[in-house]
Order: structure tokens, then sequence, then C-alpha cells
């Protein structure tokens, strides 16, 4: 019995301190009430929280975005966006960075999804292949040249 007790004593500190060391542990509610969510009205966009139940407001480019934290507002970028960490914590001890487009050929919630776009482009929302119109070359006849002489007897092509 003594062993038990002692067992147990001994245990109980490290069994305290891993779960103080949950940092960023989600609790979720189970299940899900959406009528305990928050307003989202004021937010210009908003994304699924840690636990998908609620909406919350979402960073955009170039805001600050820290790792996610259950209840926390504005705390995740947006879709096409990507949180870019720095290496330092801020004064709380959180790891922050700023909201950056997704790279080219990644596209959605932090660019997790990849483009299968012929061109590679795609939008960085919606996954849907943009089209430059400048950047595409025809394959087809070369335009129609005509032959001028000038006055002196010089041969120009113009079209």
């Amino acid at each position: 019995m003594k062993g038990f007790l002692f067992l147990t004593l001994l245990l109980m500190p490290a069994h305290a301190g891993t779960a103080w060391s949950a940092k960023y542990a989600v609790d979720c509610p189970e299940p899900c009430d959406s009528n305990a969510c928050k307003s989202t009205l004021r937010c210009k966009r908003t994304v699924l929280d840690d636990c998908g139940c609620c909406r919350v407001c979402a960073a955009a480019l170039g805001e600050t975005c820290y790792r996610t934290v259950s209840g926390m507002d504005g705390v995740k970028c947006g879709p096409g966006l990507k949180c870019q960490f720095y290496t330092e914590e801020d004064d709380f001890g959180d790891e922050f960075g700023i909201c950056k487009e997704c790279p080219y050929g990644t596209y959605g919630m932090e660019c997790r999804k990849t483009c299968n776009c012929p061109s590679g482009i795609c939008d960085r929302v919606t996954g849907k292949c943009l089209k430059f119109p400048f950047f595409q070359l025809s394959a087809s006849k070369p335009p129609n040249r005509r032959k001028i002489v000038s006055h002196t007897g010089k041969t120009l092509w113009g079209s």
C-alpha cells in the first residue's frame, strides 16, 4: 500500500505538468451548439473555428495571425492565405506571423489544396483555373502580311 501511495505521489506532478503544458489544446463542445457562437457581423471574411462548429473572423492579407486556439477570433488566415510564422514569440509566449498569399500552385484554407490547372495558375481561394490572354500564344496561321513597295522602290512588309 505504501508503494502505491508513493508511486501515485511521484507520478501526479508529472501528469499535472503534462496537462498544463498542452498550450494549444482545443476544448470543443459535444455536440456543437451553433447558438452559443459569437456574432461575425463585423467580419469581412470568416472561417470555421478549430472545432468546426462556429464561424469566426479571419485575418486578411498582411494581418497578424496566431497559432489557433479554440475560442479566439481573427487568429486564422482566410482562404487563399497562409500564416507565415516568425521565429520569435510575442510577449505572452504565443507564436505569431503574417498572413501571406498562397504560393503558386496551391489554394484554399492554409494553402493545403493543389492547383490542377494546365497553366499551374489558379484562384488562390477557389482553385478555379485562371486564364491570361496576353500570355497565351496562338498556334494558328501567322497574320496576313502585305507586301508594300515604297516610292523609292524598297519592299516593306505590313499587316
